[in-house]
């Protein structure tokens, strides 16, 4: 397949500085693929790096790493071939340190990230390696499969669980990643609770499937959540999750947490509690996402993702993700298309 030499990309030169630019296509060194992106995601994490909140991003950076699209080049021997659609996992991982070696590669001693270590996918073209990439079921469309790196977040925070009371969960947020823990975990659970301040973000929930949903402050005071999900962590949903969790349940920090978000000792102590981080990704996890985006009802993964914009329009895009939670969701930037 012929690739032209020139592409556009957003990129980010400093702190507040995104713009839409005219690069070289990057080409594939051996073991790596060029992919012509069809969809990637905004995620809340390049909001951050955007105004500086990012420590490990190297300027000027390609950022994005919800990313999937169609393999164009591959340098070496491959399973793949050209015209795949793939999503792609966007972690690194040495393989060689004590947690990757010990099954534990998602908090790899050395983990790295496309779109903040090196460039991700808000250009037409991004670079991967071969191990990154999982190749798109059929049947699967490609904006729905854009949703796979957050619903594998949702599958490696499932993964944490560890007690077998499943009769009620609590999911505190209704973003895209509290979204997806509903739409993952609502067949393991009778009943499923979603918080969340905005009424947009509840009625999704609600027809995505949670039994009862809540304003924070609208929580009966008898609620009891055996799981609790937290997928903001601030020192809100802190003491929120530790008043509505069980007697002897778990609680899952999903969210970018804060560096203090004032959860109680005390609490974890009387209510003989189980509390566990959760991050990124194992590279199963993406595997699984994929089976489960392919069994379920693709209108409800396009319930979540409300807009589509072009490179030309992204800037827009990070505002209106930014600025309107009430009227947004999941935002996607079409590497090739229109805005809509």
């Amino acid at each position: 397949m012929t690739v032209a030499k020139k592409m556009r990309a957003l990129v980010l030169n400093a702190k507040g500085d995104i713009r839409e630019e005219s690069r070289q296509i990057p080409q594939p060194s051996d073991g790596e693929l060029l992919v012509r992106v069809a969809y990637c995601g905004i995620c809340g994490s390049d909001i951050h790096a955007y105004h500086g909140m990012q420590p490990s991003l190297t300027y000027p950076c390609v950022m994005g790493h919800e990313i999937v699209g169609t393999i164009v080049d591959i340098n070496g021997d491959s399973a793949f071939a050209i015209g795949d659609a793939v999503v792609i996992d966007p972690s690194f991982r040495c393989g060689a340190c004590i947690q990757c070696t010990s099954g534990k590669e998602n908090i790899c001693s050395d983990l790295k990230v496309l779109g903040v270590h090196c460039d991700g996918g808000f250009a037409e073209y991004c670079l991967c390696g071969m191990e990154m990439a999982h190749l798109v079921p059929a049947g699967l469309d490609l904006d729905v499969a854009a949703f796979c790196e957050p619903m594998s977040i949702a599958v490696h925070a499932a993964s944490r669980m560890l007690g077998d009371k499943r009769d009620v969960v609590a999911i505190i947020g209704a973003g895209p990643i509290g979204l997806a823990l509903l739409l993952y975990v609502r067949p393991l659970f009778k009943t499923v609770l979603v918080v969340d301040m905005l009424e947009n973000r509840r009625e999704v929930a609600v027809a995505l499937g949670a039994n009862q949903v809540f304003h924070p402050l609208d929580i009966p005071m008898d609620f009891s959540a055996d799981v609790v999900f937290d997928a903001v962590s601030n020192p809100h949903t802190a003491r929120l999750s530790e008043r509505v969790v069980a007697r002897g349940g778990e609680v899952i920090i999903v969210g970018m947490a804060e560096a203090s978000t004032g959860f109680s000792l005390l609490t974890i102590l009387k209510k003989e509690l189980r509390v566990s981080g959760t991050r990124m990704t194992m590279s199963t996890d993406f595997g699984k996402a994929l089976d489960y985006l392919v069994r379920l009802d693709a209108q409800l993964v396009r319930r979540i993702i409300t807009h589509t914009y072009t490179l030309k329009d992204a800037l827009e895009g990070f505002a209106l993700a930014e600025k309107h939670p009430e009227s947004s969701i999941k935002i996607l930037i079409n590497g090739q298309g229109e805005t809509r």
